[in-house]
């Protein structure tokens, strides 16, 4: 006989279904918004008032679950909708419930600070790219791309397979034990005034309540639930046969439904917000930005001069034509907008990295979490829009010959998995400025198909790494091109 669900379960389950359909990125976002306000202040240009709309998420998720606790996991969050169907699945399939030592549930749920600890200690205030193809965010958000991009993020899919395999078996095994945004939110949410009472003198001895606690909290324990780990799934609610445990906010009980629908307004509204004006920003950017606390040139490292102008960049993110306007004045980067670009899931990227080259003065900035290939994208289109820019730039492509070309765009072919992989390769003062795949029947090279082309661009070269699994489609991408070039050639 089937159990029946309540309606407050009902009214979870929808909500996590409709912020992972529509707003999957939320963690990321999140988190990232964290480390950049961490960064600001760590580098003491602490200024959030003028970055507001790219912290709105940060900061309704912080005030949210410092007084109302930890909705945004229990019914808000991807990575826990997705640890909860995992769980819900296996335990129809396996007709079993895994149970947890209650001191090895204790001691493991450090593990999540230790993690936080290292991400902020070791990744952010060091700035390492050493840990970026371990990311399990990343790696998620190429699930629907996992044959090419496995070979980027082997590491992340690994521990994405990792918080899989948990979930089957745990209960909330990522939220548990390794999400370092759980471990801030335990932090936050201690001193919350939304809790469950729970009279123990009026408990018998069942514990139904703990037995069905999706954090496995001793609920046994407690006469109310201050815990942290609480992620307001209210299961205790549902299955207590005495009806004992009541959703109380200041001691009064109130019907839990009505703190939940804050949190989903909140959350849901402020991610409306933030989106349009990140859009507005990256379409309208400031072109008044004060740099003048920068005191170094565009790459000065390498001693480069760039002429004053705006020059366009094309760059490749998750997907290809990425374009960018930059704009030079005495050397230095005075604006970036984001011409056109066809990303998605990276939104945020898109009004955050332009914002953060202008900052440093720099093309190598960190990237968006979540939004790897779109933040790469941006730097490629900046460096491209740059090499236009520079002075006594006599380089050329494929620069191992010095060949020379005459400014325009041709058409090449070449063969890959099959034949006729046509190319459209555009020349501007003697380099490659974009490569465009006109046509190609290659089913099982679509990574190669976006990979190879810019890494022509950016090598200026036709002799390229090929793509693994796709080295027959990486090899006519580069006949293509080096056919187009033959066209291009000043003795041609």
């Amino acid at each position: 006989m089937l159990k029946k669900i309540s309606k407050l379960q009902i009214l979870r389950l929808i909500s996590q279904v409709m912020f992972l359909v529509l707003m999957p990125e939320l963690f990321t976002l999140i988190f990232n918004q964290i480390k950049r306000v961490y960064l600001m202040a760590i580098k003491g240009n602490f200024d959030v008032i003028s970055m507001w709309p790219q912290l709105l998420i940060m900061f309704i998720a912080i005030p949210i679950t410092i007084i109302l606790g930890r909705f945004f996991c229990g019914w808000i969050c991807t990575f826990g909708a997705i640890n909860d169907f995992i769980y819900i699945i296996s335990k129809k399939l396996f007709k079993t419930k895994f149970k947890v030592n209650e001191k090895v549930d204790s001691i493991l749920k450090y593990l999540k600070y230790a993690i936080l600890l290292f991400i902020v200690a070791i990744i952010w205030t060091s700035g390492s790219t050493a840990f970026d193809s371990y990311s399990p965010w990343d790696a998620f958000a190429q699930v629907d791309n996992i044959s090419g991009s496995i070979i980027v993020y082997t590491g992340g899919f690994i521990i994405l397979g990792i918080i899989v395999v948990g979930a089957v078996f745990i209960e909330r095994f990522f939220c548990r034990y390794l999400c370092p945004l759980g471990a801030v939110f335990t932090v936050l949410s201690k001193a919350r005034i939304f809790k469950i009472k729970k009279l123990r003198d009026k408990c018998g001895p069942c514990r139904i309540c703990t037995n069905n606690c999706s954090m496995g909290i001793k609920l046994y324990q407690m006469d109310k639930v201050s815990s942290g780990e609480c992620i307001n799934c209210f299961k205790c609610l549902d299955v207590c046969p005495r009806k004992n445990t009541k959703a109380t906010i200041c001691g009064e009980n109130v019907n839990p439904l009505l703190p939940g629908a804050i949190a989903i307004a909140a959350f849901a509204g402020a991610y409306s917000i933030g989106g349009v004006m990140s859009d507005k920003i990256a379409k309208y950017p400031n072109n008044n930005t004060d740099i003048s606390t920068s005191s170094s040139d565009v790459n000065n490292s390498e001693g480069k001069k760039y002429k004053d102008g705006t020059y366009t960049g094309v760059g490749q993110g998750k997907n290809p034509d990425l374009k960018v306007a930059v704009t030079i004045k005495d050397n230095k980067i005075t604006n970036v907008e984001v011409l056109s670009g066809n990303e998605p899931k990276g939104k945020e990227a898109l009004s955050v990295v332009p914002k953060e080259i202008i900052d440093k003065q720099s093309i190598s900035v960190d990237v968006v979490s979540g939004a790897t290939m779109t933040s790469n994208g941006i730097m490629a289109a900046v460096n491209d829009a740059l090499s236009q820019a520079e002075i006594n730039n006599s380089s050329s492509a494929t620069n191992s010959t010095q060949e020379k070309y005459k400014d325009g765009t041709y058409t090449g072919v070449g063969q890959g998995k099959n034949p006729d992989l046509k190319v459209s390769v555009t020349v501007s003062n003697g380099k490659v400025r974009n490569v465009e795949i006109l046509s190609a029947n290659e089913p099982k090279g679509k990574e190669a198909l976006n990979v190879v082309p810019k890494e022509i661009i950016e090598t200026q070269s036709t002799s390229v790494d090929t793509v693994s699994g796709a080295t027959l489609t990486s090899k006519g991408i580069m006949m293509a091109v080096n056919d187009a070039l033959s066209k291009a050639k000043n003795n041609s």
